[in-house]
């Protein structure tokens, strides 16, 4: 059977259930890394290790496009960009009345859901035919005079006096067309929200119809859930690691609950991008904690990047702490850019145990897995990297947080952690 085809049948499976608690609505969908034999935008002309290399050029374009949105934060404007750079994993959802597919990348770093439109004046080539708005008894586009339009940063009047919106990026990721109202079905659940309907678009979304903008802002598909129906403004997912065959889960309302034993939770910042504190790394007795010049909130996580980015004072110490524990012998990195890197063809490997240690007494064991990734035949690298000095934040990556649940709960303004078998 196709890919495609097990992947939609895997989707059928998991999105026709929806659950309720006391009123409260909770409901899931499949989560399936881009790369996976499952996905149905892999490339499956590339190895492996082409595809990590790809991984890691998005990881890098990422960072720098969601730096690039933080400097363009400020306190009294809803942040909307339409996706700082791609992602790394798909989810569908329905849209439209009469309902249909619609294949997306799910966004943590990013407000609305979009999708392709017709009419296409430039559109990239992608798996499911392009939304045609005008077969959806549902959608009604967003007036340029309404406080919705006014509200999002980088809007103008179309010249049907439509929202327009146009967002570039460094990386050249793009979104261009208008902001619109139309429905998003997941299992039984439908609800009418603002998207983002492009005619313009192109970057790093594979063959996938758009971006379902999970992050903590008034566009949020999570947020406009909350405001329009009985769903809880939580969600939760567990990606499986990159290397996996299978798919993970993406949870929300009242599925989205994590708890039982294990569970450790660390406090959400206010920002729309999901802020926690890292306070300090321990690699087996030696604890490096963050400087004192960096401030509370001093990370994001991110589930469409792939590498963690830490301060270079705590890269630079944990890195000497393990290679001084890591029996086997050191090796350079083939693409010159992780700072420490062993051979992996024995089976001897000495990993110490490492945690992370953020604000809140959460204290997050790190296995092997979630650190070091094969880049090459017989080189295994450690998937952090040092901040510059210019970078604002850090960033929680996602092959950090595979294997793990992973709930937040923007009602509650926490973060929780719980170690799950994902695949």
């Amino acid at each position: 059977m196709p890919a495609i085809s097990i992947f939609f049948s895997l989707l059928l499976v998991s999105v026709a259930f929806t659950t309720v608690y006391g009123g409260g609505i909770g409901f899931s969908t499949t989560l399936i890394h881009r790369d996976s034999p499952l996905s149905p935008i892999r490339n499956q002309s590339l190895s492996h290790y082409d595809c990590l290399n790809n991984a890691i050029r998005r990881s890098i374009s990422r960072a720098d496009a969601l730096f690039q949105r933080a400097a363009a934060l400020t306190g009294n404007s809803i942040e909307s960009s339409i996706s700082p750079g791609g992602g790394e994993y798909v989810m569908s959802v329905s849209l439209g009345t009469p309902p249909v597919p619609y294949v997306a990348i799910a966004d943590t770093g990013s407000d609305p859901a979009w999708t392709q439109c017709m009419p296409c004046k430039q559109c990239y080539s992608q798996s499911e035919p392009i939304f045609d708005p005008k077969k959806s008894s549902s959608f009604s586009p967003v007036p340029c005079t309404s406080d919705t339009c006014k509200s999002v940063g980088g809007t103008t009047c179309g010249d049907q006096q439509s929202c327009d919106y146009s967002f570039v990026y460094g990386d050249q990721t793009y979104s261009k067309g208008e902001l619109a109202t139309d429905t998003i079905t997941i299992g039984s659940t439908s609800v009418n929200m603002v998207i983002g309907c492009s005619h313009e678009s192109g970057g790093g979304f594979g063959t996938t119809s758009g971006v379902i903008g999970l992050a903590g802002g008034d566009l949020s598909i999570v947020t406009q859930m909350s405001e329009k129906s009985s769903v809880s403004r939580k969600f939760s997912y567990c990606l499986p690691p990159v290397s996996s065959q299978g798919s993970g889960k993406i949870n929300f309302g009242e599925n989205a609950a994590v708890s039982g034993s294990g569970v450790v939770s660390t406090p959400l910042g206010p920002s729309t991008m999901y802020q926690i504190t890292l306070e300090a790394i321990s690699v087996g007795n030696e604890r490096h904690a963050v400087g004192k010049a960096v401030a509370e909130n001093n990370m994001i996580i991110d589930s469409g990047t792939t590498l963690t980015y830490i301060p270079k004072d705590m890269h630079d110490g944990v890195v000497s702490s393990m290679a001084k524990i890591i029996g086997s012998k050191r090796v350079n990195d083939p693409g010159n850019f992780f700072a420490l890197c062993y051979s992996s063809d024995g089976d001897d490997v000495n990993i110490p145990s490492v945690t992370a240690h953020f604000a809140g007494g959460a204290n997050v064991e790190l296995p092997k897995e979630n650190m070091f990734i094969t880049v090459a035949d017989g080189v295994s690298c450690l998937m952090f990297t040092a901040m510059t000095e210019s970078d604002p934040f850090g960033i929680w990556g996602n092959i950090a947080q595979a294997n793990f649940l992973i709930g937040y709960d923007l009602e509650q303004k926490s973060l929780s952690f719980k170690p799950t078998a994902c695949a």
